[in-house]
């Protein structure tokens, strides 16, 4: 089942076709089956199953199964009777908007799925998720990002949590996103500057010595490993999985554009625009060239060019 992440909420599945005023076991898994949600549900007097989506499912675009039981003696599930995919997902422009009359809603939805698809083999798409990522510090002050960051909720170093957002953990540091959204890094306070390392330093480390007290009374590790810029907040080869909200939180102005037209291209047949392809033309049985782009966009010559501000993000680095 395919849920449209927009207002009116809540969101809400419905079936039929079970007993009336019967109870039924209702669970939700996520992608990987970790249980999202259990609850008892009961039909209405036309064998009716009706639940609300709230919470996290108006928030985030993600994937579900859906599964319904029988309950046992002991209320609890039984046999299975329903399985179902649940598609929670924000259209990059309301398909209900584009109908003109009820009956073309249902249209105006499988156009915006197939158009929204087209863009997304080419930019990775715009949608909005909760979820993990892992990364490995690079001997700097800032740790990079392999997806779009919004907000960061918990970050776990060598797999020991140093930092929740929701109930902070005594003497935490404080992460925060860098202005580009691309890594983050340890907010710093004071009133003295810092300066973040972009990368592993090049500089040789300073040796000990005695005569400049750098193990003495007056050692001050901070401020020593400061100065000999050793002190990277991300160790290179340290591991870090971080908990946090990626991608877009509104769909960007221009793809909602894109996306109209590609919709009005896809319902209209129109080929009208592969001429904007043409590199060559020919009279005399009209042999005509069309260029290799033709093949490689969406189509649309217009569309293609918005669609080059954006690059598919790359979360893995493979193999070259």
């Amino acid at each position: 089942m395919d849920i449209l992440r927009q207002t009116p909420f809540p969101l809400q599945v419905s079936y039929d076709g079970f007993a009336n005023n019967t109870d039924y076991a209702l669970e939700i898994y996520d992608d990987h089956t970790n249980l999202v949600e259990s609850y008892v549900v009961t039909s209405n007097g036309s064998g009716v199953i009706t639940y609300d989506l709230v919470g996290d499912f108006e928030k985030f675009d993600d994937t579900y199964s859906l599964y319904i039981y029988t309950l046992d003696l002991n209320d609890e599930p039984d046999e299975t009777v329903l399985i179902d995919n649940l598609y929670i997902y924000r259209p990059y422009i309301n398909p209900l908007s584009l109908a003109d009359t009820p009956g073309e809603e249902e249209e105006y939805i499988n156009l915006e799925k197939t158009a929204r698809q087209i863009i997304d083999t080419l930019v990775g798409g715009f949608y909005y998720q909760r979820g993990e990522v892992e990364t490995v510090g690079l001997g700097a002050d800032y740790l990079a990002l392999p997806r779009r960051a919004n907000k960061i909720n918990s970050v776990y170093e060598n797999n020991v949590k140093v930092y929740d957002r929701i109930d902070p953990i005594d003497g935490q540091y404080t992460y925060v996103i860098s202005p580009d959204k691309s890594a983050m890094t340890i907010q710093v306070t004071g009133t003295e500057s810092y300066n973040r390392m972009q990368g592993k330093s090049v500089h040789l480390p300073v040796a000990a010595s005695d005569s400049f007290m750098l193990y003495g009374d007056d050692y001050d590790a901070v401020t020593a490993l400061t100065e000999i810029r050793g002190a990277a907040m991300f160790p290179k080869d340290w591991d870090y999985t971080v908990y946090g909200e990626w991608g877009w939180p509104v769909v960007p102005q221009d793809i909602r554009d894109a996306t109209k037209m590609l919709i009005n291209d896809i319902k209209c047949n129109n080929l009208s625009y592969v001429n904007k392809y043409i590199t060559e033309y020919q009279t005399d049985q009209f042999r005509i060239k069309y260029s290799d782009l033709s093949l490689k966009g969406t189509g649309n010559l217009i569309v293609d060019r918005i669609l080059e501000n954006y690059t598919i993000p790359i979360y893995k680095i493979g193999v070259l």
